[in-house]
């Protein structure tokens, strides 16, 4: 699809933000300032920012009609619930998945009020849309139009002392089901993981979210210094979910496996 364009963030329930912002930070990330959504969403989140894709710690601040489903999700587990694939037109994405036979609902404007690092706030505005039969019950798929990128993309929001620079793809224990994913949108970096492929994932709905490091010695640098447990790979090295909001953390340097 010409404007599904690959993955734009990974979305992290957490049951408390504040926790899961200093768990991040121990890993090595820098972590954006809290941003609230509107009252109608009743949620929240800090994000970890790096180049072309980030990381969403998602909580609920209040309960809402909106936020049912996540109330739920994030009440039998912490970790990966979501996936936002990068559009560069929200209506033309529908139009085109439509057409295609993918059903998807009605794009849908949405803000957030977010702190900037220097100081003050500023609206950050999305436009989505949901695929409700495509991915799985515990992971939803839609698709995220960032307009206003001045205030999501910022300088020093992407430099992190674990030297990550990007989500290279996200591994999903499937139990068996098929993600459909790639049959509707293409090569999105989300795949199946291969039984016994990490120790640390096994049960249906656990995640992998491996990213690229420049510099695999500073991630592990980060890791010993605040005490981090985590296993070392021929390539990088891997977080368990305990230490990580629930998804295991793989940290790796150069691209794909």
């Amino acid at each position: 699809m010409r404007h599904i364009t690959g993955l734009d963030h990974c979305v992290l329930l957490v049951r408390d933000l504040s926790a899961a912002r200093d768990t991040f930070a121990r890993l090595g990330f820098t972590v954006s300032p809290f941003g609230r959504h509107s009252a109608e969403m009743g949620t929240a989140n800090h994000a970890v920012m790096l180049a072309g894709n980030y990381v969403e710690l998602l909580g609920v601040l209040e309960p809402t009609p909106f936020n049912q489903d996540i109330c739920q999700a994030v009440a039998a587990r912490e970790g990966v619930a979501g996936l936002a694939l990068r559009t560069d037109d929200t209506a033309a994405a529908v139009a085109e998945a439509r057409a295609a036979g993918v059903t998807v609902t009605e794009p849908h404007r949405v803000g957030r009020d977010v702190g900037l690092p220097g100081g003050g706030t500023a609206r950050a505005e999305f436009s989505i849309a949901f695929f409700p039969e495509v991915g799985l019950p515990y992971l939803q798929l839609f698709c995220n139009e960032i307009r206003t990128p001045e205030y999501t993309w910022l300088p020093e929001l992407m430099s992190h002392p674990n030297t990550a620079e990007r989500v290279e793809r996200l591994g999903v224990v499937t139990g068996g089901a098929d993600l459909g994913i790639t049959a509707a949108f293409g090569d999105v970096s989300v795949v199946e993981l291969v039984a016994g492929e990490y120790p640390e994932a096994v049960a249906p709905g656990s995640t992998v979210l491996s990213l690229r490091v420049r510099d695999v010695e500073a991630a592990r640098k980060c890791l010993r210094e605040k005490e981090v447990p985590f296993r070392s790979t021929g390539t990088g090295v891997v977080v368990p979910p305990r230490y990580a909001c629930g998804v295991v953390v793989e940290m790796r340097e150069g691209e794909g496996r």
